[in-house]
């Protein structure tokens, strides 16, 4: 298993350990709480991040059941490079330009589930489990389709360390929104 792989496992295991840590012991009401009708509340946080990973399983779960294979839009000289440079700059956890999502990875706006934290951390899991079943293989040159189109394709290496950002950034968000004036102590 190489470092990067190695470390991606790490902080995906710190990203759970750390939500468990900071939101385990929330309430419904911190969990569904929203600083405005726009701004998203802890719960709908984690379940973006839960419907993000779920968008991205299947395309995983066919490189490991040896069914995947590069498509057409993938052999398009630079194509993977620009669109992985696009997303890793739209999902550094660092970028403070707030961003919105396309519709298919909109959490729900009614109320989130109690137990959102635990479904988030059990998500992460499989996350980890598919990265460590995949660490023995060319990431590098196994390429997915990005969950929005086929056009769009990324290696697998970049797919798992976009994952890993966009799980930090949202939980960066999260800790805003329980910081925020107004939030139920």
């Amino acid at each position: 298993m190489n470092d990067e792989i190695l470390d991606l496992i790490s902080q995906l295991e710190i990203i759970s350990d750390d939500t468990k840590l900071t939101f385990g012991k929330f309430s419904l009401a911190q969990i569904n709480w929203k600083p405005n009708a726009e701004s998203w509340s802890v719960g709908q946080c984690f379940e973006h991040l839960i419907v993000t990973n779920n968008l991205y399983f299947p395309n995983i779960q066919k490189v490991i059941n040896g069914t995947h294979r590069n498509n057409f839009f993938s052999k398009i000289p630079f194509s993977t490079n620009f669109i992985a440079l696009m997303m890793k700059n739209a999902l550094n956890p660092e970028q403070k330009r707030k961003m919105k999502t396309f519709k298919v990875f909109e959490p729900s706006v009614s109320n989130v589930s109690p137990k959102i934290i635990e479904d988030f951390v059990e998500n992460n899991q499989k996350l980890i489990e598919m990265i460590e079943v995949c660490k023995d293989l060319d990431l590098h040159k196994i390429k997915i389709a990005e969950p929005l189109s086929v056009a769009l394709n990324l290696r697998l290496d970049d797919a798992f360390e976009i994952l890993v950002m966009h799980e930090k950034r949202h939980f960066k968000q999260a800790e805003r929104v329980s910081h925020s004036g107004g939030f139920p102590r």
